[in-house]
């Protein structure tokens, strides 16, 4: 039987693959994510914390976006 997860590991995981690659899509990233967490067969299964770790990859796209407005007020005041 596999033991429940962390939900810090599950957040982690989606915060640092957005960091990780900033410019790809979910599509793209998923797989990649997905084997990281396959990995560890300690883990529940992928489909236990898919939804988790795409919104926290989600989330990381207002930060960029804010990242970005900051950027050009910046370079406008300079």
């Amino acid at each position: 039987m596999k033991r429940d997860t962390d939900p810090t590991l599950v957040i982690s995981l989606g915060r640092n693959g957005r960091v990780s690659y900033p410019d790809r899509c979910w599509e793209e990233i998923e797989p990649v994510l997905r084997r990281m967490w396959e990995f560890d067969g300690r883990m529940c299964a992928w489909h236990d914390v898919r939804a988790a770790v795409q919104a926290a990859w989600r989330a990381g796209d207002g930060v960029d976006a804010q990242r970005g407005r900051r950027r050009m007020l910046e370079n406008r005041a300079a």
